[in-house]
């Protein structure tokens, strides 16, 4: 996995790396900016764009948080899955997964040629940036959010280390992000298909 700095030399996308072959997937924990960024790159790229908690809130006419409350997280993990495997990713696609999807090596095994992008959040700036919204991330419905965030990234770093590139967000805006995550496949030797 790599990583840079933002800010870094421009030089990297003089040169023509090797294109992808298949969508980017970007995870990491709530908080990250994994919709916001995705919307944003995939706009960038001129791609498609694929938020799986919205296709979940699509398929059930229901909200994430209204699933877990209802039905539990195992209801919403089954559903998961499903949207995972349903959803219309072709190579040109940026898709925007919940926190835990990586964890899961069916889901993350579904695109063999994805580039996995892990949008790196420490948990005290996710919580910062979560804070008017928590009414809608039931993992973080409790009454230290943060707390919850570091028990959530203890449980799942091993999986988010799996990812391809790695990119992180603290402190930086998302159209800052979209430009680490494109200097990454610069310094990487890809670059995302143009259409």
């Amino acid at each position: 996995m790599s990583s840079r700095a933002v800010g870094s030399s421009d030089d990297r996308r003089t040169a023509e790396p090797e294109s992808t072959a298949g969508p980017i997937v970007l995870v990491g924990l709530s908080g990250a900016g994994k919709t916001v960024v995705g919307r944003l790159l995939a706009r960038r790229l001129d791609w498609s764009f694929v938020d799986l908690d919205e296709e979940v809130e699509r398929v059930t006419g229901r909200s994430v948080a209204d699933v877990f409350t209802e039905q539990g997280e195992p209801a919403f993990r089954e559903l998961e899955g499903r949207v995972t495997r349903s959803a219309t990713v072709e190579s040109r696609t940026v898709v925007s997964t919940g926190g835990g999807w990586m964890t899961r090596l069916e889901l993350r095994e579904t695109w063999p040629d994805a580039v996995r992008v892990w949008l790196r959040v420490e948990p005290d700036c996710a919580a910062a940036r979560l804070a008017l919204d928590r009414s809608t991330r039931p993992l973080l419905a409790g009454p230290d959010p943060e707390a919850e965030l570091r028990r959530l990234l203890a449980g799942r770093i091993s999986a988010y280390r799996l990812a391809e590139i790695e990119v992180r967000t603290d402190g930086l805006a998302p159209e800052a992000v979209v430009e680490a995550i494109l200097d990454e496949f610069a310094a990487t030797g890809r670059r995302p298909a143009t259409p």
